[in-house]
């Protein structure tokens, strides 16, 4: 039996991942004891970043034809955006961050890089580029999570936000539908799903190094 879409495209990002999981930014987020100004640095190129996101989601939404697909993935979209925004704003007024930031060259390719999938015109193109920051950092609170020291962590809301069950019962939603679409399209669609998806991980390993560092230093 051929293996799910969604198990592949894991499979093929799986080495960028571990990367992610083990970065500094992370690991020292779990603890309590990531320096202010790298997550400052983070939350302001978040911010930027997001706001194109969430435009890019509706946009994705609007390519699918069937109504329930497009209810459920507008109404993830919606809750997804609220709660973001209101940690979001809760770690603005935390830690004072500058929201007059411009944008990073991490930032402003990642956004490049959805925004050309979803001028393919194609919904599995486009779906496959905008995975990675939905399933990435479900995936990442979840892990974190489990390690995370909660008492007196300045970043707890963080952590908690991306891990929770409401949102991770909502990704395996979202997980189903990109299957589905997979299973129904032709094989270099399938493929090129792929590299799209496995592009947007190395962009979410680049964006934390980016806050941590200022310098992508991983190579795949």
């Amino acid at each position: 039996m051929k293996r799910k879409w969604t198990e592949e495209a894991w499979a093929e990002a799986s080495g960028i991942y571990a990367a992610i999981i083990s970065h500094p930014f992370l690991q020292e987020l779990a603890k309590g004891t990531l320096p202010a100004e790298k997550f400052e640095r983070y939350i302001a190129q978040d911010e930027l970043y997001l706001g194109n996101y969430g435009r890019q989601m509706f946009a994705f939404a609007d390519m699918l034809d069937d109504p329930s697909q497009k209810e459920m993935f507008v109404s993830f979209a919606k809750d997804g955006l609220e709660g973001e925004k209101a940690m979001h704003e809760l770690m603005m007024t935390r830690f004072n961050v500058d929201t007059s930031a411009e944008p990073s060259s991490v930032t402003s390719n990642y956004n490049a890089h959805t925004e050309a999938a979803i001028r393919t015109g194609s919904k599995e193109i486009a779906f496959a580029a905008l995975l990675p920051c939905i399933w990435v950092y479900n995936e990442v609170g979840k892990y974190l999570k489990s390690i995370a020291v909660t008492d007196g962590n300045p970043y707890a809301e963080w952590i908690d936000e991306y891990g929770n069950e409401e949102f991770s019962a909502a990704v395996e939603q979202v997980l189903s539908l990109i299957d589905g679409f997979a299973d129904a399209t032709d094989e270099r669609t399938r493929q090129e799903m792929t590299r799209q998806y496995r592009d947007g991980v190395m962009f979410e390993y680049e964006f934390w190094d980016c806050a941590y560092s200022e310098i992508t230093t991983f190579t795949s």
